[in-house]
This record gives structure tokens, C-alpha cells and sequence, in this order.
């Protein structure tokens, strides 16, 4: 079984100088929730070999932030993942990453192709029936060879539970 955790990134700015939406950068209050998720997550997730995200600031600042939660793993933009992506190439994309030995990974994006692969890989259609939202996350399981279809939903956590597990967590060290 390959465990991957779903994340949506983090509150970014309405506009970047540069006018590109790939440019659109976490607001400092966006870096400070993903921080506090990001402990939420390391309290409840299994630790990713690896974070997979959208080469988009916004999503490649929230992979950094998990990434550093979890103790430094590496993280690997995948144009799989940017804004705008089909369910069917990000199920293809990380379906080969299952091909290779490392257990969990995560991924980390944007909506509403978050959703689409949600739906995708738990029921064989991109109609989607969930929309993480920001900072959210999901922990899905998929068997040796992931297909449309062939994953199982182990947990959705909202932003303000995640916060809430992150905050109760460093409250028992």
C-alpha cells in the first residue's frame, strides 16, 4: 500500500507583482496556519519519503513548510500537479512515483483538480464530490498499482482541525 496525503495550499496573496498566477505567493498569515496544519499533519499522518507539488509558489511554499514539519524530506515540483491539471494525469504521475520503493508521499496543489483526483482515484470519476480547502487535507491509500478507483479514503482533516490537533500536539511536549 502507498499512503498519500492530499493537501491543498496554503491562503495565498489575491495577486503577485508579476500579475502571474503561478507567481501568487502564502500571505504571512497563510505561512503561519500552514505551520500550525503542518504539525497537525505530522501528529496524524504517516511521514512522506517524499512532497510532490505544483512548480506554483504558492503550492511549492506550503510542500516546503510540510516538508520541513516532517523533518526536512525532499520536495519535487511535478507539472503533473499544476493549476489546471486533469485527475487522469495526476493519477498517471503518481502511479508511476508508485513504482518506485519509498512507501508515502505527498502531494500538494491546488482546486478544484484536488477534488477531481480525490474523486477519481476513490471512485472512477472526476465529477468531484469533495473540495479541500485551504491548507485542508485528505489521506488516501492506494494498492501497488493505483487505477481510478482502486484507493481508499482514510481521513479528511479541515484547516481548523488540523490547527487544533498541531496546537494540542505541542501543548503534550
Amino acid at each position: 500500500m502507498h499512503p498519500c496525503l492530499v493537501i491543498r495550499h496554503g491562503a495565498a496573496e489575491d495577486r503577485a507583482a508579476s500579475g502571474l498566477d503561478a507567481d501568487r505567493a502564502l500571505t504571512v498569515e497563510g505561512q503561519r496556519a500552514m505551520k500550525d496544519m503542518a504539525r497537525g499533519l505530522v501528529a496524524t499522518a504517516p511521514a512522506p519519503a517524499v512532497v510532490l507539488c505544483s512548480p506554483f509558489t504558492r503550492a511549492r511554499e506550503t510542500a516546503d513548510i510540510v516538508a520541513q514539519a516532517f523533518g526536512g524530506v525532499a520536495v519535487e515540483p511535478l507539472d503533473a500537479l499544476a493549476s489546471g491539471a486533469s485527475a487522469a494525469d495526476i493519477l498517471a504521475a503518481l502511479a508511476h512515483r508508485c513504482e518506485e520503493p519509498g512507501g508515502a508521499f505527498a502531494v500538494v496543489g491546488h482546486e478544484p483538480d484536488l477534488g477531481r483526483f480525490i474523486s477519481y482515484a476513490l471512485a472512477a470519476s472526476a465529477r468531484g464530490f469533495h473540495s479541500p480547502r485551504k491548507g485542508g487535507a485528505s489521506l488516501l491509500e492506494f494498492p501497488a498499482t493505483p487505477r481510478a478507483g482502486n484507493a481508499t479514503l482514510d481521513w479528511v482533516m479541515e484547516p481548523r482541525h488540523l490547527r487544533a490537533v498541531g496546537l494540542q500536539a505541542d501543548a503534550d511536549h
